[in-house]
């Protein structure tokens, strides 16, 4: 059976990648760039960089420029939209909310016995406020941040560290992550996962070949009884 449900944070639990990325193509299109679908695709991917890496502000900053550059904006309006966006987005990450009905779909997580994690590769400080101001510790059973292993995903560190912290198996477990590096480290590491199509990135998600892919994260509960014969026939 599915013991063990482990959730990345930023664009699966909380709602902050597409919000991002809606205010900077807002952004830029006053700037006078062409929005085409390949440009929301980059924009999605790029800024999911920032919330994935140890990124420091200069690093961040850097992407911001060389997508200014890959969208074609010229060089004095690169600099416009780093003065532009730079903190908006930080803003926007820092006080995002949690998607509708993520806590019910908890609960009823919780009330199966399925044991629940977070592997985020926010600070461990960011996760505490955030588990603190919407009142998630007492349902998840373990945090796994940047600080707490060497390598983030897609190494397989996170998921294995969070999976030693539940006292769970890899094979009775699941990953749900909104971009491909969680898929690939749940997959490394061994467990099922479920890839969350949030528009963004649903291209390289599929690419990542999650055992099962979801339109919300409300379906979560349903799902995992698919898994749950899997994982008997095993």
């Amino acid at each position: 059976m599915v013991s063990a449900v482990l959730f990345d944070l930023d664009g699966t639990i909380l709602n902050c990648v597409e919000p991002m990325s809606m205010e900077f193509i807002k952004i830029v299109k006053k700037l006078g760039a062409d929005i085409t679908d390949e440009v929301r695709k980059r924009v999605g991917d790029n800024l999911g960089e920032i919330l994935i890496r140890k990124s420091s502000p200069i690093a961040e900053i850097s992407l911001l420029w060389r997508l200014g550059r890959t969208i074609g904006l010229p060089f004095f309006k690169r600099i416009v939209l780093i003065f532009l966006s730079y903190s908006r987005l930080k803003e926007i990450a820092n006080n995002s909310s949690l998607f509708d009905g993520v806590i019910e779909m908890l609960q009823v997580l919780k009330q199966r016995g399925i044991k629940l994690a977070v592997v985020t590769t926010r600070s461990k400080k960011d996760v505490s406020m955030i588990m603190k101001k919407f009142s998630l510790e007492k349902l998840f059973d373990a945090v796994v941040t940047r600080d707490d292993v060497r390598f983030g995903k897609p190494s397989p560190e996170p998921v294995i560290l969070a999976l030693k912290r539940l006292n769970v198996n890899a094979i009775d477990a699941v990953v749900v992550g909104d971009m491909p590096t969680d898929i690939e480290s749940g997959k490394r590491a061994g467990t099922k996962t479920i890839a969350l199509m949030t528009g963004l990135f649903n291209e390289s998600l599929l690419e990542a070949v999650p055992d099962i892919a979801v339109n919300s994260i409300l379906e979560i509960p349903k799902v995992l009884n698919q898994f749950e014969e899997i994982i008997e026939n095993q």
